[in-house]
């Protein structure tokens, strides 16, 4: 894929400062960039509705397991981050109905465009939260400041 104003470039910002967690967010980072590009090259509605699903598929996964840290680390805020995990799920499972029903192309590049935005938007504001608290503690879930190099596979086909 070819750098667009569209794509997202992984940066420290963006870090947790946990390595499988970091890798799980690059790999959305990645199905995020992916999804902007079919939509930027007019893909049809099943290739988009695949990234879609795929991105989703591994949310659910992903949700599930940052859920299972927290609580081995002891965050106090878990029970709130899980209740936003559950909101965006079914935020998620809603704009995928619609998307569904959607017959022009217009409406449901919304649609993925907005998913897109509730992933980027949960990153950067709520899973912030959880960095700055394993920040403080000096936490031993956190890494030395050492950067994932596992490469994420192609989600296009």
């Amino acid at each position: 894929m070819k750098q667009s104003e569209w794509e997202i470039k992984w940066n420290d910002s963006l870090s947790v400062g946990v390595t499988e967690i970091d890798e799980e967010h690059q790999q959305f980072v990645g199905r995020v960039n992916d999804l902007n590009q079919a939509i930027v090259e007019c893909e049809d509605k099943p290739v988009v509705e695949r990234l879609l699903d795929l991105m989703l598929m591994e949310a659910t996964h992903h949700f599930w397991h940052e859920q299972q840290l927290l609580a081995k680390w002891k965050y106090p805020h878990r029970a709130a981050h899980a209740a936003k995990h559950a909101q965006l799920t079914a935020q998620f499972e809603r704009v995928m109905k619609e998307f569904e029903q959607a017959d022009v192309s217009f409406t449901w590049a919304l649609k993925g465009l907005h998913i897109k935005q509730l992933l980027v938007d949960h990153l950067l504001h709520e899973d912030m939260k959880y960095r700055d608290f394993l920040r403080k503690q000096k936490h031993p879930g956190r890494d030395s400041g050492k950067q994932s190099t596992r490469k994420r596979a192609p989600a296009r086909a």
